[in-house]
């Protein structure tokens, strides 16, 4: 599928400016760009300053991690923000659950191989069993 899905780094470029640290690649397959970007557009709704520590594929699923704005010593945000930023992306991670990592379609997790991954019955028989898309 080289080719057919534009790179993470074009895809996902808006969250670049709110990641703590550069360079970062994102760790997700191309079936889930869409699905981070949407991700990423409705914190920045709620949280425009909001800081991202990583975007990857975590047991299957889809884990957004990030703080409501850049972290501070002793913190600088109140557990109801950050329960409100883990309730924006505790959305997209029960989506991702469905969703084929690999080319975006509607999928289910697969436990085949040493890696946990979310593909369709097409990706299924594609992917490698050590599990890189």
């Amino acid at each position: 599928m080289a080719g057919d899905t534009p790179t993470s780094d074009d895809v996902l470029e808006p969250l670049k400016r709110h990641l703590r640290d550069l360079p970062y690649a994102f760790d997700v397959g191309p079936g889930w760009r869409q699905l981070v970007l949407a991700c990423h557009r409705a914190v920045v709704e709620e949280f425009p300053e909001y800081e991202l520590m990583a975007v990857k594929q975590k047991w299957g699923a889809l884990a957004f991690q990030a703080f409501p704005r850049p972290w501070k010593p002793g913190g600088n945000w109140t557990h109801a923000e950050y329960a409100r930023l883990s309730a924006v992306t505790d959305v997209f991670t029960t989506r991702s659950e469905g969703i084929c990592e690999r080319c975006g379609a509607n999928g289910s997790l697969r436990e085949s191989r040493r890696i946990h991954l979310v593909l369709c019955d097409r990706c299924e028989a594609l992917v490698p069993e050590h599990g890189r898309l």
